[in-house]
Order: C-alpha cells, then structure tokens, then sequence
C-alpha cells in the first residue's frame, strides 16, 4: 500500500507538473501580460524621449501640457496588460502629438508569432465611405455570395459601422487636425482595423441593407494562407514610360506630345537626377504646354529629391529649414543608428547655413531654379489624402508661389511641413513596443504659420462607390476636361 500510495502521488505530481508545463507553453508573447511596474517604467522611457526630442511638444500644445499628459499616461497603469493592449494605450497618447511620422509599432517577436498563426478573417471585404461600409469582394471562392457586391452594410458583429470608423480612425496618427489622412488609411486597411480592435470571432454576424429592409447574415470566419492584395484604383496603364529605381512614370496623354503626365509614388534616394533630366528634356524639346504631377498616395521620401524637382518648377529661390533641439540621441540605452541624425546634421552644415537660436538648430537650405530645361508652362498638381511628408512640401511650395492648380482633396500632410527628416525607433524595455520618434521639424518657410491643415485643392473631386467599383479615375477625368476646356477657349 505504501508503495501503491507513492506511485499514485508520483502520477498526481507528474500530471501537475505537465499542466503546469503546458500552461506555461500556451503564455505566448501575445497573451502574456506585464506587471503594473514594468508598463509604468516602458511609459517613463518614453515620457523621456519624447520631452526630450520630439519636434512637435509645443506646436500644438505648450510644454507644460504634455507634461501633465504624460504623468497622468505613467500613473494609469494599476492593472497587468498585454503587448497589444498597452500598444494601443500607447497609441492615443502619441495621437496627440499630432503628428503623423510617430508610429508605435509591436515588438518584432510579436510579429513573428502573429505571421505564424492561422488567422480568423471575414471573407468579405468592406470598404468604408463618408461613415458608411459597402461589402466590394468575396475572397472564399469557396464560398457563395448572399451579398451583392455594393450592398450597404450597417453593423458588425453587433456594432454599428459609424461607431466601428469612429473608434478605429483614433488609431491613425496624422499631422495636425487634418482627416483625410485618416479617412484614406481606414479606407485601405477597414478590414484589418475591423479584426485587430474587435476581434476575431469564429462566425460573423452581418447587418445589411435590403432595399429598406434590414436583414442579419451569420456566416463562419475565413483562414487563407495570407490574404490576397485588394486593388481599389484603376488598372496599371501600360503606356507609361518607368523609371523602376526613381518610382516614376510619364507619358503623354495626347498624339503632339503638348500634355505629359507624371506620376510619381514615392521620393526616392536614388534614380530621381536621371528620370528628371529625360523628363524635363523632353518637354523642353516637345515645347509641352502642360504638365500633370501626380501625387495621389505618395507617402513621402528624399528631400533631395523634392529639391530637385522644385528647381525645374520654381521661378524664384526658396529657403527650407530642419530644426531640432538635440545634438545626438537622448537615451541612447533604447535606440540605435545616432550616425544617421549626425550625417543630416553635417549634410545640411555643409549645403546650407546653421542658424543657431538658443537651444535650436536651423539648418536652412535654398532651393534655386534652374536654367537648363526648366519648365515654365501650366502645371496641374493631383492630391488626396495619401499625399503625404515630402509631397507635401512639393506641393506647399508650388501652392504658395501660385505655381500650379491643384486637383483632389486635401493632402494628408500639413502645408506648414512636419517632423521628420530621421525617424529613429526607440525599444521600450520591458514590453519591446517600438516608437518612431522623429528628429527634425522640417519647416516649409513658404508658410510659416501653424494650421493644421494640409494643402486645399482648388478642384475638390469626390468618389461614388459607383466610381470605385468601376475603377474609375475621377481626377484624371477633372484634368482632361480641364484641357479640353482650356484648348476649346485658345480656338
């Protein structure tokens, strides 16, 4: 009995110390929580940082509230939270900075063990316009589609859609009061915002519109792979000329080569000297009459690049300006890369002039036009709220010189510049999060005033869902009836 007594105990142990082992292996990096004390020692880490470099503390709200800020962000933690959870508390404080370069980003062993999973997704895709959603795609071809492709979809999961755009646009950084930034980022990524602030259930239970009659559709969650891309704009046009390594393409949109279309995706480091030279050479040789710059969705890039441009476009010489408060990186415990800040640091020395003003650097560089195949016609600037960072300074420029019309809607950078220049990310200690913390104010001089808001259109364009399910180019129509009219008037 003794012995019998002793075996079974040796079972009881052993079943507890695998329990244990297994509930140990379950904790994974996305459910594990962290004590009060460490969230509140990550929080002060970047209370630090941020007092100490951000460029934005004192644009929009004076250093005394983002003080007050920050101590109240430090004391809330009373109860253990997770990596996502405390990420998303992180988010709302850095939203009021207001600035749209300052991201919170999950630690990266978070991301790998989220890219391991097989996820629940809904197979229908939800596209949401002026606070409503329309289901556009099925992506179970597996599946049959109750919903038509434009049906009107009022709740999710028991919440509304106004409610669900209201509470996820909160997530979006954006430079200043500016919402057609945010408007643009729900729009491309609703259906990740949808899962990752709501959950993903195993069935879905949809509201929609039937006519006037509302109707409940419950269906099972979809768990691809990975998720295919969804395209929302118009189709790739083959005839465009591109340089791959600059990200632009042109081509002429009419048979005596007088109307060239530009569209450029991003402001690259490099390949941008080359494609300028062919492309301002021939419109010189062309003697083109009129030029489109296409800025939709451009997120930003080189100032270089932007520099560049504006020399074929800019009558006059223009000054731009990086302004920061520190030397090197605070806190260099949390962050890596201090060489990248010096380097601009002693770029901007060395092609500008330093303007030093109590503790803030002025690095001021001129913009001057240039005479070789410089472009002197009538130019047409396209934007939405994609436009963004280094777009915005192209076209804040070419805006208050009365350089060009502007087609679209309001850029989702603002027209007095932003902060940016380098964009360090600092690793909180405990949790990993990692916060992109700019280093530089980048200063449009064109337009010193604070607004907090970007680049208003002179042709304000809008979108039906009828125009996104067909694909349609509203601003490149606008153009083409704008030349049209223009030529009508010359004859």
């Amino acid at each position: 009995m003794p012995l019998l007594r002793l075996f079974f105990a040796f079972i009881f142990m052993a079943v507890l110390t695998s329990g244990e082992v297994c509930a140990q292996k379950k904790e994974t990096v996305i459910t594990k929580k962290y004590a009060p004390a460490q969230l509140k020692e990550d929080a002060q880490v970047l209370t630090k940082v941020l007092l100490a470099m951000h460029p934005a503390i004192g644009i929009y709200q004076p250093r005394s509230w983002y003080q007050r800020l920050f101590l109240n962000f430090e004391n809330s933690f009373t109860d253990s939270l997770t990596e996502k959870e405390f990420r998303l508390r992180t988010k709302l404080l850095v939203d009021e900075l207001h600035c749209g370069h300052t991201e919170v980003l999950y630690s990266k062993r978070y991301y790998r063990e989220m890219n391991r999973l097989r996820l629940n997704y809904s197979p229908f895709v939800f596209l949401p316009m002026q606070n409503k959603a329309y289901m556009i795609a099925n992506l179970n071809k597996k599946q049959d589609s109750i919903l038509r492709r434009g049906t009107e979809i009022t709740s999710i999961n028991g919440i509304g859609v106004d409610s669900i755009l209201r509470y996820s646009k909160r997530y979006i950084s954006s430079d200043g009061y500016n919402e057609t930034a945010k408007n643009h980022y729900i729009q491309l990524s609703f259906n990740s915002f949808l899962l990752g602030l709501f959950g993903r259930p195993d069935t879905f239970n949809v509201e929609y519109k039937q006519g006037i009659a509302l109707n409940h559709l419950y269906y099972p969650a979809f768990k691809p792979k990975r998720m295919p891309p969804l395209t929302l704009g118009p189709k790739d046009d083959s005839t465009f000329h591109y340089f791959k390594r600059a990200k632009i393409k042109y081509r002429f949109m009419d048979r005596n080569n007088k109307d060239m279309w530009v569209k450029i995706e991003r402001f690259t480091h490099t390949g941008d000297a080359k494609a300028y030279r062919r492309i301002f050479k021939k419109l010189k040789k062309n003697k083109s009459e009129n030029l489109i710059i296409d800025l939709r969705n451009n997120g930003g890039g080189s100032l270089a690049n932007t520099y560049r441009l504006l020399s074929y476009l800019l009558v006059t010489s223009e000054t731009q300006t990086l302004r920061t408060t520190i030397k090197k990186y605070p806190y260099k415990k949390y962050t890596k890369g201090n060489w990248s800040f010096l380097l601009t640091r002693t770029a901007y020395k060395l092609i500008g002039k330093k303007i030093t003003v109590h503790d803030t650097d002025n690095f001021v560089y001129t913009i001057k036009p240039r005479k070789k195949n410089h472009y002197d016609g009538k130019l047409i600037v396209l934007i939405n709220g994609g436009s963004f960072s280094a777009s915005c300074l192209v076209s804040a420029y070419l805006k208050k010189n009365n350089r060009a019309l502007f087609l679209g809607e309001e850029t989702g950078g603002t027209i007095e510049g932003c902060n940016a220049g380098v964009t360090p990310f600092y690793k909180l200690p405990n949790t990993k999060i990692r916060v992109r913390v700019p280093a530089f104010r980048i200063v449009h001089d064109v337009n010193p005033t604070i607004t907090g808001h970007g680049i208003i259109p002179d042709y304000p364009t809008y979108y039906s869902l009828k125009d996104i399910l067909n694909k349609r180019d509203v601003e490149l129509k606008l153009v083409k009836d704008l030349l049209k009219l223009n030529k009508t008037a010359k004859n």
